[in-house]
């Protein structure tokens, strides 16, 4: 069923899937699919069982003695009505419960796949809220159909009670008018009715579970959408025609993204596509690839509509690199592999090559078999794109689409991986998206969009000559005049204080000193004392090993491995501690309700008697005794069965909430390497959340309750037995135990199997990176690759559950018959004593019906087994999570000091967790003076990200220190410390909500307005209560980055962290925005990593990182002035004419 699910999610339409969250997929794919299990597992086996005895039950009672048979008969219709009626209602909760939990499951998702964003500005505890507020609502539901769940079941009990003395009752009357003569004959219909009639009374947790199954059912889609079209193109051409296209997407049906676009590409030639974000550009190429399909118009391809096509060959034809480049967690080979199933390491190299990307793959700890980790985590976002690249070339394809190719690639890398495209594209059509408008002069023709129609079209030269919107584009990204910027660097200087001016001479002299590479690139800048006062790369700092360096991370993973087994039953129970009076309230009346079997087994004792007695008024008269007592035991035991349900409900899902509440916020405190490592996968991880709290929930339900019911009747039936005959008690206790040996042993091997297949779990991992790139892998057409992957990973946990499976059904066959040869060796026991008068007939039957009251205890709670092993086994997985400590410590302990935001990294040293030989950061040291802007810049992977990560602390130094006014951040007060820095990264990380909802704050219309949203929100029909969908689907990757930055500017930061923050900008909203950003940066410091040159050329201080330290530093008139590396970048992209 999961893979008929998995598979109908790959075929699924793009509008589909643009309604649906991924969480709520996972939430299906997890919850949904467990509860399916659970229901047609175990479960229906014991109500089929349950009706079996019914059945057999009734058909003796009728060959027996049918007319007691028929007024006996009547439990069983009326049990099933009371069924009918409680499986309606707690449908309804559950359905409702299911709902709200999707919703907190979709959140949980959200932000543990964007848990950096969510650290970054410290909101952890407002998703926290948030996930708490809907799974306190799901409670309420599973509150509600619990109690809904016992009001009926206590009227079923005190029916079946009431009826089972009726019966009795009446049987006594068939004895005395002479219809019966054998009153063992009323004993057997009674009996065995009111046995299967207690079968059907007990079913109620089979009925839950199998209701539960039945409403997740409904929710499970496992239909295909199978998009319409079945020709191919023999021989393509590669001609391409929009032609009057008109498009709106489903979820903004009053926004027209294209109207009436007209577009012509000519065979093998190079289309670019320029105009400002959001005007339907990337919404182009999904309607190309049948992303999505057009409302009006024709898209043809060598005259054919694209609708008639085969969607798969289609897809096959083109080769597409997107904005947000996908990878997938799996090494660089079988990444490259998705792109064309029949390539060679040698074809791999060779698009590898032209992609720029074979020298850092050569650099990565086993070459193109390194595993990149979930989304490429491992690689810099220039090289997720260069590795994208070299996929899409790989394929060969006739028609190439480029969205943003080059985005995060460095200048040198932009140029060298450019001229490769170019080279790639001849001979095939090619259509590319681009606002770094150096990347497309080479164009055939460059088409500008505005409005959802073609403004514009030309070569670079003509479209610069004709002075329009493109040659304004065109200027926006041009260098400003060198000499202006000296002399507007002079004027800066002169502001500087005298004391600033001094230290930083004195910082620049001594790493002057220090590293002679850099006193080479430094003596040829001119005017050194004067002009680059406002240079800092700060003295050597050596941190002494006083407790902040953290433990060695392969120490740690050994110690979670074994976590688990430490913790059990016990945990959970303390873990309730805040619900012991309930708890012991709910056992008092549980104990009372485990005693019903005990009692009843006296009472037929006192029926043996009676129907012994001659004299058949005295008869009736003891028999009308009984037939009270039972009506007093049903209501007794009706009124505790109520009470210990809702109490026992009320503490399992209060637990489950709370567990579930504080794993999550465990997850999201902790630092990168916790997730770096695949045990801690974030789609494992999810997984996790949505199983193991519910796991739990047995411990403390109506499972529990069951345990509790049969442990006590059966300790109470043990002591009356031992009462009436000690002989036919021992033989009992000794089965006993030897069942119990059993049953331990049978506990063990389960738990290690659970904790064997939550340790793989590849199935669970798979199924999440599905999930999250359902798009691009249609794109890709590697649907059926991913299946397989998925299908093979089943298969490996199918063969785990089949153990699993042989060992449940060992137990349930075990306690089914349990009773049968316990009963046997007493009967036998009891006529050997009999023989031998060594008790007394009624004392025998006192104590065989004791047994059997216990034994029958033993089988009704067979099936709470299963659930308690995957209880302990969830326990381990859940507490281990919860107290696992990150390694950047409590984020709330350490310093507050006021900060100023003077940033300095002196002497740092870092490498990664997982790869330590692979060092990141050699002796990187510069600093950034409280109100500068220090640009980092230099090629892909060189560690640039990684400054902003360490000062962030989602990483903690290997050596040196990150410091802000002096003190090692690794002292002050994590929250603090983020709390003073704002951060815009390179991949934008959006979440499901309202645009208002994304930028928390009453300063929120001015911070939109700072970062050029404006113009955009009032586009939308909802302003800023547009829904912006997961991920920010619903926005154009411009959009998705403006109120990204707005978020940035709505905290008033002390530090401004920018990572590649106008990349995804077209140059007009650049400079809009870059001016919001120089307006912010004042009165503060900032950070910036850019590879558009154009937006850093006013920074105080840019530093050109490579190979782990600082090779070149100054300001850019400085630097050009250098003519090293930084110039090198700025010829690159320079792009005004000649």
């Amino acid at each position: 069923m999961k893979e008929r699910f998995i598979e109908s999610l790959l075929h699924k339409k793009a509008k589909w899937l643009d309604k649906k969250s991924s969480g709520s997929m996972t939430t299906i794919l997890n919850q949904n699919m467990n509860l399916i299990y659970q229901g047609i597992g175990d479960k229906l086996g014991a109500l089929i069982r349950a009706l079996t005895i019914y059945g057999i039950g009734m058909a003796f009672s009728f060959l027996y003695e049918w007319r007691l048979a028929v007024v006996m008969v009547f439990t069983g219709p009326i049990i099933y009505f009371c069924m009918i009626i409680m499986n309606k209602k707690i449908a309804s909760y559950i359905k409702k419960e299911q709902n709200v939990v999707g919703i907190a499951g979709c959140i949980a998702g959200e932000s543990i796949m964007g848990v950096r964003t969510v650290q970054a500005f410290n909101g952890q505890e407002e998703m926290v809220h948030k996930y708490t507020e809907k799974l306190e609502i799901g409670k309420l539901y599973a509150i509600s159909r619990v109690w809904s769940s016992s009001l009926i079941g206590a009227f079923i009990l005190i029916f079946i009670s009431a009826y089972f003395g009726g019966g009795v009752f009446f049987g006594g009357y068939l004895v005395k008018w002479g219809y019966i003569n054998d009153f063992g004959d009323v004993y057997i219909v009674v009996f065995t009715m009111m046995f299967g009639a207690h079968n059907l009374s007990a079913i109620s947790p089979q009925i839950g579970a199998l209701t539960e199954a039945r409403v997740s059912t409904a929710a499970v889609d496992k239909k295909k959408n199978v998009l319409s079209g079945d020709q191919i193109i023999l021989n393509v051409v590669g001609k391409v025609v929009f032609e009057n296209v008109h498009f709106r997407y489903k979820t903004r049906k009053n926004i027209n993204v294209l109207n009436g676009l007209n577009l012509t590409v000519e065979p093998g030639k190079c289309v670019a596509l320029v105009g400002h974000s959001g005007c339907g550009k990337t919404t182009t190429l999904g309607l190309l690839t049948r992303l999505y399909e057009q409302n009006e118009g024709e898209i043809m391809i060598d005259g054919r509509d694209v609708r008639e096509l085969n969607v798969e060959w289609l897809r096959n034809i083109v080769g597409i690199v997107q904005q947000e480049p996908v990878l997938f967690n799996d090494t660089i080979h079988n990444n490259l592999l998705i792109g064309n199933p029949a390539a060679t390491r040698i074809d791999m190299i060779q698009v590898a090559k032209m992609a720029n990307a074979h020298d850092f793959i050569l650099e990565t700890p086993n070459g193109y078999d390194t595993v990149i980790g979930d989304g490429g985590v491992q690689l810099s976002g220039g090289q997720k794109q260069r590795i994208a690249i070299a996929r899409a070339l790989i394929r060969d394809p006739k028609i190439l689409l480029l969205d943003e190719a080059t985005s995060a690639l460095d200048a040198e890398s932009e140029s060298i991986v450019q001229s490769a495209l170019n080279n790639a594209a001849k001979g095939r059509t090619t259509i590319m998206i681009a606002h770094r408008l150096s990347t497309i002069r080479q164009a055939d023709k460059i088409v500008f969009f505005e409005g959802g129609v073609v403004v514009e079209s030309g070569t670079h030269d003509g479209l610069v000559t004709a002075g329009g919107r493109y040659a304004r584009m065109v200027e926006a990204q041009h260098f400003r005049d060198t000499d202006e910027m000296i002399r507007e660097r002079d004027d800066d200087v002169e502001v500087l204080s005298e004391d600033m001016r001094t230290k930083n001479c004195h910082d620049f002299h001594q790493s002057q000193s220090r590293k002679s590479s850099f006193g080479k690139s430094y003596e040829s800048l001119p005017s050194v004392d004067q002009k680059m006062s406002h240079l800092c790369l700060g003295n050597s700092f050596s941190l002494s090993n006083d407790g902040l360096n953290n433990q060695d991370s392969v120490e740690e993973d050994l110690v979670d491995k074994n976590d688990h087994d430490s913790y059990g039953y016990m945990d959970i129970l303390k873990s309730a501690k805040d619900y012991y009076w309930h708890l012991s309230i709910g056992v008092v009346f549980a104990v009372i309700k485990g005693s019903e079997h005990a009692m009843s087994s006296i009472l037929m004792g006192s029926i043996f008697e009676a129907f012994l007695k001659p004299n058949g008024e005295e008869m009736i008269s003891d028999l009308l005794f009984v037939f009270e007592c039972y009506v007093g035991i049903g209501l007794y035991v009706a009124l505790s069965l109520f009470i210990s349900s809702c109490l026992f409900a009320y503490v399992a899902e209060n637990l489950s909430l709370k567990l579930r509440v504080q794993s999550f916020n465990s997850i999201l405190c902790q630092d990168a390497s916790f997730f770096d490592n695949p045990v801690h996968a974030p789609g494992k991880l999810i997984t996790r959340l949505a199983t193991d709290a519910p796991n739990i929930k047995p411990v403390m339900n109506f499972t529990m309750l069951q345990v509790i019911y049969s442990t006590s009747s059966l300790i109470i039936s043990l002591i009356i037995a031992f009462v009436c005959c000690w002989q036919i008690a021992s033989i009992a206790t000794i089965m006993l135990f030897l069942f119990f040996i059993l049953v331990y042993w049978m506990a063990g091997k389960l738990a290690k199997e659970n904790a064997e297949h939550i340790k793989r779990d590849e199935a669970g991992k798979i199924a999440i990176e599905i999930i999250e790139n359902i798009k691009p892998i249609q794109l890709l057409t590697s649907a059926n690759r991913f299946l397989a992957h998925y299908k093979n990973a089943q298969s490996e946990e199918r063969r785990s559950e089949m153990k699993k499976s042989f060992i449940y059904a060992l137990h349930s066959a075990v306690s089914t018959t349990f009773m049968c040869f316990t009963l046997f060796i007493c009967y036998f026991v009891a006529i050997h004593i009999l023989h031998c008068g060594l008790v007394d007939a009624s004392d025998a039957f006192r104590a065989i019906n004791a047994v059997m009251m216990g034994s029958l205890a033993i089988m009704y709670s067979g099936h709470c087994f299963p659930e308690f092993v995957k209880a302990k086994t969830a326990a381990g997985q859940l507490f281990k999570l919860i107290n696992h400590h990150p390694k950047t410590g409590n984020q709330m302990k350490g310093q507050t000091p006021d900060i100023e935001g003077n940033v300095s990294f002196e002497r740092v040293k870092f490498s990664y967790p997982k790869i330590p030989m692979h060092p990141i950061m050699t002796d990187l040291h510069f600093s950034a003076l409280k109100g500068q802007t220090v640009a980092l810049v230099g090629p892909s992977g060189t560690g640039k990200t990684t400054c902003i990560s360490m000062l962030e602390r989602f990483y903690d130094v290997t050596g040196g220190s990150v410091r802000i006014d002096g003190r090692d951040i690794r002292r002050l007060s994590l929250h603090h410390l983020r709390k003073q820095i704002a951060l815009v990264g390179q991949e934008p990380r959006l979440f499901a909500g309202t645009i208002a909802e994304n930028v928390p704050n009453d300063r929120v219309l001015k911070a939109l307005d700072d970062a050029n949203c404006s113009l955009f929100l009032e586009s939308l029909p909802a302003g800023i209560e547009t829904e912006v969908g997961e991920k920010g689907s619903q926005l154009s990757g411009g959009q998705k980055q403006r109120i990204a930055i707005a978020r940035a500017l709505v905290r008033n930061p002390k530090i401004l962290l920018l990572d590649e923050a106008t990349s995804a900008l077209d140059s007009e909203s650049e400079r809009v925005v870059q001016e919001a950003l120089d307006r912010a940066r004042r009165g503060r410091t900032c950070i910036t990593i850019a590879h558009r040159l154009s937006s850093i050329q006013n920074a105080d201080l840019i530093v050109y990182i490579d190979q782990g330290k600082v090779q070149e530093a100054g300001t850019h008139t400085e630097l050009i002035s250098l003519k090293g590396k930084y110039y090198k970048l700025f010829e690159k992209q320079n792009l005004k004419m000649d």
